[in-house]
């Protein structure tokens, strides 16, 4: 298969071999979680780059890695970003993408079709909307700040607890 570069370099590449754009790209070095979440709140969109940060720290508790293609990769490996996605780190993060690593990473069981398909973004979104992790919106929106923050808190109490919170962070005990 052969694929346009960023640069116009065509590159062959074979099935799962998304290509990473930008994958030198840094970010704010020494950020805690804290910081990181209080930065992202206020931007009208995330970028690629700080959605991987994000799942990385939801998953781990802390970024370690200090390039892009290395969150890229360390979240490929564990299957929550899909092999065949080209990413670009100065890239918005689509509903989609957010649906499809969320349910990835939460292991969250899914409905009769995700069972049938597997994970796809728009049947991620679907099922994360029906269990009131996202709200309405169409699979190429961006993601906004306050979203994703909101999406992290959810996944992350899902992590823990196994229950998806209400609107008000409340789990049913």
């Amino acid at each position: 298969m052969l694929r346009v570069g960023a640069a116009g370099l065509v590159l062959a590449g074979g099935c799962g071999g998304g290509m990473v754009s930008n994958g030198q790209a840094t970010l704010v070095a020494d950020e805690d979680s804290a910081a990181f979440l209080d930065r992202i709140s206020s931007q009208t969109s995330v970028s690629e780059n700080d959605a991987m940060r994000g799942l990385v720290i939801l998953l781990d508790g802390e970024d370690s890695h200090q390039t892009f293609g290395q969150r890229v990769e360390a979240l490929r490996s564990r299957q929550v970003v899909s092999a065949d996605w080209n990413v670009d780190a100065s890239g918005p993060l689509t509903r989609g993408r957010l649906a499809y690593m969320i349910y990835q990473a939460t292991k969250m069981p899914g409905g009769v079709i995700l069972a049938l398909t597997g994970p796809s973004q728009r049947y991620c979104l679907r099922e994360l909307q029906y269990r009131k992790v996202m709200g309405e919106g169409s699979v190429f929106t961006p993601v906004s700040g306050l979203e994703f923050v909101g999406v992290l808190n959810s996944a992350d109490t899902y992590i823990r607890t196994g229950q998806v919170p209400d609107k008000a962070g409340q789990i049913d005990d």
